[in-house]
């Protein structure tokens, strides 16, 4: 499968991205207290946690460490070496990404803080940080249309223009940031007041939207049109209808991208990467054009290079378009251990 015009928005810089305290990224310090192992630039580092963090990251209590959040917290809060290494754990994180392929960098920061200010500030901070460092341009991530606008105005360049994640008649003042900013957008089948898993419910919605950016001048190759991924383990259609929603919208929506957040059909089951994976290579075989990933976990050779004959593939492909109905032959061929 050829994946050159392949875009990937990776996802990882995001606030609400979490380790397991005790788990391989995390270490115990001599002196007490606990810290991040990372390699950046061939050297073994350590981004520290701070004693207090608990009070600003109430996730810390349960064992779960917000990384993304800890590294900004001690890039804008730390001195000295926990300063430094804030900064080079964003670094590395962005790097990983860019290094496997990614064509934007997926920012959010809406769980950093409860502050509207402040997380406006931090989304500034941040998108001028990484662009400071990189030419891939970035996709601003935000709940919040002020924290949004800060994050556009802070990392649009004059040659590359900063995306949207993701406008929808959800949130239809966001059709106006892109107008003002040239922005392309993730432009999600999300309704007024629910979120639609059925192909004709989807197209509905994408047409009004789409009518919607096409008034304000948004040209459809700026939109990457998102039908929405559903876990196929609450539902076993749901890999099948964003399928068929995705043939269906790249037909008639000519000349917009085709996308999707793949990870999420594969919650609550084993074999996460395979599902993940297979999924990807799906969508492009229906349409799908680009796709909001972690490329360091899902390689596009990787991908790529997948054998659709194999009995892995056969067993996934048959799981997420519904033959394989509930997985019953897919979980015990990996309890089995014939996807490994």
């Amino acid at each position: 499968m050829d994946m050159s015009s392949f875009t990937v928005i990776g996802e990882n810089i995001h606030c609400t991205r979490i380790v397991k305290l005790g788990g391989k990224h995390t270490v115990e310090l001599p002196g007490g207290g606990h810290g991040l192992a990372f390699r950046y630039r061939d050297e073994d580092r350590i981004l520290r946690v701070p004693p207090d963090w608990g009070e600003r990251s109430p996730a810390f209590g349960s064992g779960k460490v917000k990384h993304v959040a800890l590294a900004i917290h001690q890039a804008l809060n730390g001195s000295g070496e926990d300063c430094t290494a804030g900064q080079d754990y964003l670094a590395y994180a962005a790097e990983r990404q860019i290094d496997a392929g990614a064509g934007y960098l997926d920012v959010n920061v809406d769980e950093y803080s409860n502050d509207p200010a402040e997380r406006g500030q931090t989304m500034r901070w941040l998108a001028e940080f990484l662009c400071a460092r990189y030419d891939v341009p970035l996709s601003i991530d935000s709940s919040s249309a002020e924290t949004m606008a800060d994050g556009l105005e802070a990392s649009r360049k004059e040659a590359v223009l900063p995306m949207v994640n993701s406008v929808s008649l959800e949130r239809v003042e966001y059709v106006d940031l892109i107008r003002d900013f040239d922005a392309s957008a993730v432009v999600s089948a999300a309704g007024k007041k629910d979120l639609p898993t059925d192909v004709d419910g989807r197209l509905a919605n994408f047409e009004q939207i789409v009518g919607l950016l096409e008034a304000a001048g948004v040209g459809r190759d700026r939109m990457h049109l998102d039908p929405l991924v559903f876990p196929i383990s609450t539902e076993p259609m749901h890999g099948r209808n964003f399928l068929a929603a995705t043939a269906e919208a790249k037909r008639r929506f000519e000349g917009a991208h085709l996308c999707g957040g793949f990870s999420n059909v594969s919650f609550g089951m084993p074999q996460r990467k395979l599902l993940n994976m297979v999924f990807v290579y799906l969508a492009i075989e229906a349409g799908a054009s680009s796709g909001i990933i972690d490329p360091t976990s899902m390689p596009l050779e990787a991908i790529a290079a997948m054998d659709r004959t194999s009995e892995p593939f056969r067993l996934a492909e048959a799981f997420l378009t519904g033959e394989d109905m509930y997985g019953m032959e897919f979980i015990a061929a990996h309890r089995a251990g014939k996807l490994d």
